[in-house]
């Protein structure tokens, strides 16, 4: 048998299948990126409005700009 027929025989897995670890992982992630956002959001919600608007920002600004602070790269 060569390697070409051997390679075309190669059964690709469903990538919807994750390995549990996988999955934990992605889930672990997902939970510290939550944490971080919420900690930031937090952060800026407790400063005071003339502090907000020393750095050029409103108390309506903050959930869109926690997003785009921790928006993946590829996305921005």
């Amino acid at each position: 048998m060569s390697a070409y027929e051997h390679s075309s025989t190669h059964v690709r897995q469903d990538p919807t299948l994750r390995s549990p670890r996988v999955t934990v992982a992605a889930l672990l992630v997902r939970a510290l990126q939550r944490w971080q956002r919420r900690r930031a959001a937090t952060a800026l919600q407790n400063l005071d409005d003339r502090l907000l608007d020393d750095i050029g920002i409103t108390r309506n600004d903050i959930p869109r700009i926690v997003e785009r602070l921790f928006r993946p790269s590829d996305q921005a």
